[in-house]
């Protein structure tokens, strides 16, 4: 009996020091990118986690009441290719979770619309987030931060995927047919995109594909109209075939190969930077839908500013362009106010009523 409680007692001080060591943060979901809370010298800000930049930085607007003594300037480029000249400081104390990561490097950067209207205040990178490990859970929306040398972690089932290191880039490799393509892990990203020359290497492994039309570019738009196209394929890791992901991709102009958050879908994620692993578990295999279209003000008026060529699409005659006189019968005239609405509704219905009284009905789809 003494020797049961002796054992019982031991589970107990190992469960309550694992769980010590865990350190839990509740995210938000949203537009599909992780938004945590993070503390700067004793005020919370919410940050992007993102293992596609390199470094942590802070809306040149909301770094305006911070000291930035002893400041400098460097060159930054964003995943547009687009480069700017930004303020180099350090701050005091930042903290995320239970760790306080005093005299940190922060870099400021310009303020966007999506940043401005989804309230994400800055970013964090791979500066920060190669410190720790990380148990991402997209499905519970949260994340676990532990001390790389805490062991107490059990993987046993989840999948490796092939991770390495190309300076500050988290890389993996994807197995897609018999063609091996390199991306970006990029956690800053909701969608996943392949450029020019990796879409000709595996195209014959395309599914189904979509044309579509943009003239939004990032969270910038622009006037440009670009045509890309999206394509369905079944992809795996690349040293191992146990586990085949339907993956969709979308073609794009400028940047590099990257997954972002929607190839994880509603799954589990573990990163070890230090130990150089990526872990990849499925707990809900639940599809996201989509409208395909998407509205942005110009002019003081709202217009269709990108299409993705579905069937319903082709059928209501809709073109990027086309002024839009009211959504499911109300007119938007606030830029952050349609953007959210877009982003966060939960209908599954569009009723569009375009300024010339043209109306169709859209209904959110799988687009596989």
């Amino acid at each position: 009996m003494k020797y049961y409680l002796l054992l019982l007692f031991a589970f107990w001080i190992n469960g309550y020091t694992f769980a010590q060591t865990q350190d839990t943060i509740r995210f938000e979901n949203l537009i599909g990118i992780i938004k945590i809370p993070v503390q700067i010298n004793d005020k919370v800000h919410y940050f992007m986690f993102d293992t596609g930049a390199e470094v942590t930085a802070i809306r040149e607007d909301v770094a305006a009441g911070l000291d930035k003594t002893g400041s400098s300037r460097k060159r930054l480029k964003d995943s547009m290719d687009k480069v700017s000249i930004q303020t180099k400081f350090v701050v005091p104390s930042l903290k995320i979770g239970n760790s306080d990561l005093s005299n940190q490097t922060i870099y400021t950067f310009p303020n966007t619309p999506l940043f401005n209207c989804s309230g994400f205040e800055g970013i964090i990178g791979i500066d920060i987030i190669k410190q720790f490990d990380w148990l991402i859970d997209f499905d519970k929306l949260y994340i676990v931060k532990t001390d790389p040398s805490d062991t107490a972690g059990r993987f046993d089932d989840f999948v490796a995927l092939d991770f390495y290191k190309t300076k500050f880039r988290p890389m993996i490799k994807l197995k897609i047919g018999n063609k091996t393509v390199d991306f970006l892990f990029d956690s800053g990203a909701s969608t996943s995109g392949i450029d020019k020359k990796s879409y000709r290497k595996i195209r014959n492994e395309i599914i189904k594909s979509y044309d579509e039309i943009s003239s939004v570019s990032g969270a910038n738009t622009s006037d440009q109209q670009s045509k890309e196209s999206f394509f369905l394929v079944t992809a795996h890791p690349y040293n191992s075939d146990s586990i085949n992901h339907p993956a969709m991709f979308s073609t794009i102009s400028v940047g590099e190969n990257k997954i972002g958050n929607d190839f994880w879908g509603h799954n589990q994620l573990f990163l070890s930077w230090p130990k150089g692993k990526l872990l990849y578990r499925t707990v809900n295999t639940e599809k996201k839908k989509t409208f395909g279209i998407s509205f942005r003000i110009k002019d003081e008026s709202m217009v269709v500013t990108s299409l993705v060529y579905t069937e319903q699409i082709i059928r209501s005659g809709v073109k990027t362009g086309d002024t839009v006189k009211t959504i499911n019968g109300k007119s938007y005239e606030d830029y952050c106010e349609l953007l959210m609405y877009q982003l966060l509704t939960k209908e599954n219905i569009y009723n569009i009523e375009l300024q010339d009284g043209k109306q169709f009905t859209l209904k959110k789809e799988n687009l596989y």
